[in-house]
């Protein structure tokens, strides 16, 4: 299992949920992704999206400063 890291600030919707995508696409099963992102939107979005895909959701934080980190393992 090896982590990694996407961060999308600066980025409204749609692109940090395409980004998000594209990036998952290229991990291994079991592999994780912490995605930050600043649109309250997209930490909505991506982990919905997530859950629709068979992914495992490990942890929406709020982290201050209207970021937020979502953690992803890869189904």
């Amino acid at each position: 299992m090896a982590q990694y890291s996407l961060d999308v600030t600066g980025e409204i919707c749609p692109y940090p949920l395409i980004l998000t995508r594209k990036e998952m696409g290229k991990l291994q099963t079991g592999d994780q992704l912490a995605v930050t992102v600043d649109y309250a939107k997209s930490a909505e979005d991506i982990p919905r999206w997530a859950k629709e895909e068979g992914h495992t959701i490990l942890a929406v934080r709020e982290r201050g400063g209207s970021q937020w980190e979502i953690v992803l393992e890869k189904a």
